[in-house]
Formats: C-alpha cells, sequence, structure tokens
C-alpha cells in the first residue's frame, strides 16, 4: 500500500471511529431521553455526552473525512503525486492530537458545553486548543491541495483571485 493510500485510509479510519462513538452516544441520548431508561445516568453524564456526539459529528467525523476524501481524490482523478507527504502527515497527527485534548476535556468533565465557541457556557482552555489543532491540520490539508495544484498551474477550484481577475478583465 502506497503512503498516499495510507494517508487517506488514516483519516476515513478516524472519521469512522468518530461517526461510531457519536452513533453509540446519540443512541444513549435517545434512550434517557425515552420513558423507558429515564433513570439512567446524571444530568451531568447526559451533556457531556451531548458534547461529546457533537464534537464527534460536527468537527471530527466532517474534517477527517473531507481530509481523506480530498487527499484520494486529488491524487486519483488528477493522477498526479501528492506533494510534501510529511506535511500531510503532520496535519493528520495535529488533528489527531487535537481530538485527544478535546476528548481529554469532555471525559474529565472540563467541557459539557454542547460543542459551542460562546458564553455563557465555558469548557477547558484545552478543549479549545484541541479544536484549534484540528482546524490548523485541516489548514495544512488546504495548503497541501494548493500546493499539488500550483505544480501544474491548474486549480482544482477557482480562487477568489481568479474570480475577481476574470471580472475586472473581462472585455
Amino acid at each position: 500500500m502506497r503512503n498516499v493510500e495510507r494517508l487517506c485510509l488514516a483519516h476515513c479510519w478516524v472519521a469512522f471511529a468518530a461517526f461510531l462513538a457519536a452513533a453509540f452516544l446519540g443512541t444513549w441520548q435517545m434512550w434517557v431521553r425515552s420513558p423507558l431508561g429515564a433513570n439512567i445516568g446524571t444530568p451531568g453524564q447526559y451533556f457531556m455526552s451531548v458534547t461529546a456526539h457533537g464534537v464527534s459529528m460536527a468537527y471530527v467525523l466532517t474534517t477527517f473525512f473531507i481530509m481523506g476524501f480530498g487527499y484520494f481524490v486529488a491524487v486519483t482523478a488528477l493522477d498526479r503525486p501528492l506533494p510534501g507527504k510529511l506535511w500531510a502527515w503532520t496535519g493528520f497527527w495535529m488533528g489527531v492530537v487535537g481530538v485527544v485534548m478535546a476528548l481529554a476535556a469532555i471525559l474529565t468533565g472540563q467541557a459539557s458545553v454542547l460543542y459551542t465557541f460562546y458564553p455563557p457556557l465555558m469548557a477547558s482552555p484545552w478543549f479549545y486548543i484541541g479544536l484549534v489543532l484540528v482546524v490548523a491540520g485541516s489548514w495544512i490539508w488546504c495548503r497541501q491541495l494548493v500546493l499539488r495544484t500550483e505544480a501544474d498551474d491548474t486549480p482544482i477550484v477557482p480562487t477568489v483571485g481568479d474570480v475577481s481577475h476574470e471580472i475586472l478583465l473581462r472585455p
């Protein structure tokens, strides 16, 4: 298996693991809110699970799946090698470290904020730093795709500069 394939699969496995955890938490939340399981768990555990579910679905699943799928499409559809594989793996591991930091804050009860970033719900700084690392890892992914297309001067998606240039210089 090539390094790029391992990179794509690593991103997708993290995304699928997040989806599995979120599906379990969502099922548990449904059970707790139903008349059948009204006495299962505490309100604190419920809100911790809502936070973990939201973070898993909104941040981890979407970010890692898009990154893995993006690398796969860029390499296979364009049939060109991915430049900077070390940077790509750095972005992946940065995101994984961020997920672990955010998850640790959630599981220790320091981040029952329903995956939000605004007051009055406040979380541990480690929660927010972890999510920033996930975002920073995705920025590396964005830069990798831009580098990939700059090598051939064939952008995958037109940039704002390309569109502005066309509008301003159109006869």
